[in-house]
């Protein structure tokens, strides 16, 4: 046991604050489990929504240089609804966007899609887009460059309704037509970044459906993208803006780069008030270790003031002290690390389906979280010793 008595010889102060300590495990075990908390509330909070965060920031990567155009209605003279856009409108944003592709989007909401099973989704979103496959990718199955027959469907719309490639859906629409499709492909999960709510939808072949649109065919949007190298979609944005709403506000121009920002801006916002709310258990835990060392100062207040009156000075009560609180916060931070990891890595999985898409921001937040554990301890035994080193050895021995 040489190596405990260098131990004890080098650092007498902490092994003495470690046995005092030990003489209260009650207490010092309800301490060390405030701070666990707080370590723990901070290192998830801050390290899970880092990852979502950055997750949902590459795929709106993956949608980068594009713009979608939606019709703006508004009412006319004679109290009719008006606007929309049309086959017309669609050539004058192929004429004005130059180096961009513009792909004019099918929306039909009056449809009733019945699986193979015979249930049926009365919710889905049939919708037509020439060129799918320039857009998403199949996560099973393949996207048909022409089809006429087959379908493809979204990830939410193939769990929720269990469907898979192979399987048969009717599609109703209007209540008139009705026919039955073979399912091509089901798509990868979008997520937020994808404005056409792919992962709800059902494609149908564009030809099918523009076919059944009256001859003043009506867009529900249009999709203006542009290769980044080459063009910027910010011009091809403000083209469209001058062309369509120089009189009358008639598109509205929305740039996925926008949505990006602005969805980085507001997530990070709910993140940092979520670590605030996560940093009131530290709070306490600094009230609990505050009562801790006031409730031990009380208790050894006649062994303190034997220490003082045997010549131990002021600076060696408060640094002793102040040890303690010390070990309770690193021993509380010791074991809130790890359990923050773990249960950050199951909240990796259910949000981002990767328990290890840890980001080095992420990583900070526990790093933080333990920081802040051991200083909240800190501080909060700074009253607690100062008191009992300045206590006068006789009135503490009275």
């Amino acid at each position: 046991m040489s190596w405990l008595r260098r131990v004890t010889a080098r650092f007498p102060t902490v092994v003495l604050a470690r046995r005092n300590l030990s003489r209260a495990s009650a207490r010092t075990t309800l301490a060390v489990v405030a701070i666990v908390i707080g370590v723990v509330a901070i290192g998830t909070i801050g390290a899970g929504g880092e990852a979502f965060k950055q997750d949902q920031m590459e795929a709106y990567e993956g949608f980068g240089g594009t713009a979608t155009v939606s019709p703006v209605y508004y009412q006319n003279d004679d109290g009719d609804i008006v606007g929309g856009i049309s086959d017309k409108d669609v050539s004058r944003m192929r004429q004005v966007t130059s180096g961009a592709t513009v792909h004019p989007v099918i929306q039909r909401w009056d449809t009733v899609v019945r699986t193979s099973s015979g249930e049926t989704s009365p919710s889905a979103q049939v919708k037509g887009l020439a060129a799918l496959g320039t857009f998403y990718e199949a996560q099973s199955g393949s996207i048909p460059d022409s089809w006429r027959q087959q379908v493809v469907v979204g990830s939410r719309f193939a769990d929720n309704n269990d469907v898979e490639t192979g399987d048969q859906l009717t599609v109703t629409i209007n209540g008139s037509f009705e026919r039955t499709f073979r399912v091509a492909a089901v798509l990868e999960p979008q997520g937020f970044a994808d404005q056409l709510q792919a992962d709800r939808s059902v494609f149908l072949p564009f030809d099918r459906l523009s076919q059944l649109e009256d001859s003043e065919s009506e867009y529900g949007s249009v999709i203006v993208r542009v290769d980044p190298q080459t063009a910027s979609i910010d011009e091809a944005a403000e083209s469209l803006e001058t062309e369509f709403n120089t009189r009358r506000r008639t598109i509205a121009v929305s740039e996925v780069q926008e949505q990006r920002e602005r969805f980085g801006q507001t997530f990070e916002m709910i993140n940092q008030f979520l670590i605030g709310v996560g940093s009131i258990s530290l709070l306490v835990a600094a009230v609990t270790i505050a009562n801790t060392m006031l409730m031990t100062a009380i208790e050894r207040e006649r062994e303190i003031g034997v220490m003082r009156a045997v010549g131990y000075p002021k600076r060696a009560v408060v640094s002793l002290l102040l040890a303690e609180a010390t070990i309770l916060g690193l021993v509380g931070a010791a074991i809130g690390v790890p359990l923050a990891l773990g249960i950050g890595m199951g909240l990796n999985q259910f949000l981002v389906g990767d328990p290890l898409a840890f980001t080095a921001a992420g990583l900070r937040y526990v790093g933080l979280g333990a920081l802040f554990g051991v200083l909240t301890s800190l501080f909060a035994g700074v009253y607690p010793a100062w008191k009992s080193a300045n206590k006068r050895p006789v009135e503490a021995l009275e």
